[in-house]
């Protein structure tokens, strides 16, 4: 049970496009049964000519991928999986009806400016532009954001290279930013230990190992701010520019899930016209992209 209500079982979730079969010209089929909703109406906007009334999550990333193996050719069956680490480590999946994002995660869409600044008018309908700019500098807090997270973000890619058997950070900006800090903005004592740790795993696989020389080889896929803000998770991002806006009274206190879905109503849509182009190709259809 979550939240009240029963789960779906992987079978449910594999079956249930029979029975909206009617109701659907395509079937979308994506990872997480949490953002179902989320990705429906992203997909209804760059897709406004297709028919659907439902998609489908099945649960996790490996099930969308063997699901579009097992139905390759079918041009009406369209699965979409996050990049994650998958382009860094080089294992993303070549199948004709799979199509990646091409940041690690839908999240990673979300935080353009003009999301943000619709965000904080949700509070105050009356502020401009201009307005906003003298409380907070958005591109002085993304900067702050890629200095905090990206080495945590090259563990995470150092745990799922290596197998390292270790969970990836949870980001608690409270408990662990502080930007009046010199960078990366560090407090307490929790990312540090985090470190540690993925360094312990490093040496049982190979003593040699040392988390600083292999950062070093993960970090050159970081480099710039875009590439960082478009690889680092999403999620994490998120978590200190809703912290921080809270924190200047810029938004009123809501949950990440809520703050993200308030940013979805103004996702910038050109970012994802590859994903639209890509599909529409696979489907054959030839009319013109927007």
């Amino acid at each position: 049970m979550e939240h009240g209500f029963p789960e779906l079982t992987d079978s449910f979730l594999a079956g249930q496009d029979i029975l909206y079969a009617q109701f659907n010209d395509v079937d979308f089929y994506v990872e997480d049964t949490n953002q179902e909703h989320f990705y429906f109406n992203i997909l209804k906007k760059l897709f406004p000519d297709i028919k659907f009334e439902k998609i489908f999550p099945l649960n996790g990333k490996d099930k969308v991928i063997d699901a579009a193996r097992l139905t390759i050719g079918d041009k009406k069956k369209i699965y979409i999986v996050d990049l994650d680490f998958d382009s860094i480590l080089n294992v993303k999946e070549v199948i004709a009806n799979l199509f990646y994002l091409e940041k690690y995660s839908i999240e990673n869409y979300l935080f353009t400016k003009k999301a943000i600044y619709e965000a904080i008018r949700s509070k105050t309908p009356s502020l401009k532009d201009i307005q906003i700019d003298t409380q907070f500098d958005y591109e002085d807090l993304l900067d702050k954001c890629q200095k905090s997270l990206v080495q945590v973000a090259c563990s995470c890619v150092l745990i799922k290279k290596y197998s390292l058997g270790l969970s990836y950070y949870t980001i608690n900006s409270a408990r662990d930013i502080d930007f009046s800090l010199p960078p990366p903005f560090h407090k307490n004592t929790f990312i540090s230990n985090f470190f540690s740790d993925v360094e312990l795993a490093l040496k049982r696989v190979n003593k040699r190992f040392t988390l600083r020389a292999q950062l070093k080889k993960i970090m050159v896929h970081f480099r710039s701010l875009k590439a960082a803000l478009s690889l680092i998770p999403g999620k994490f991002v998120l978590v200190l520019i809703k912290e921080r806006l809270e924190y200047l009274k810029l938004i009123a206190q809501t949950k990440l899930d809520s703050f993200m879905y308030n940013l979805a109503k103004d996702i910038e849509y050109d970012e994802l016209a590859f994903l639209k182009i890509s599909i529409l190709n696979y489907m054959g259809v030839r009319k013109a992209v927007n």
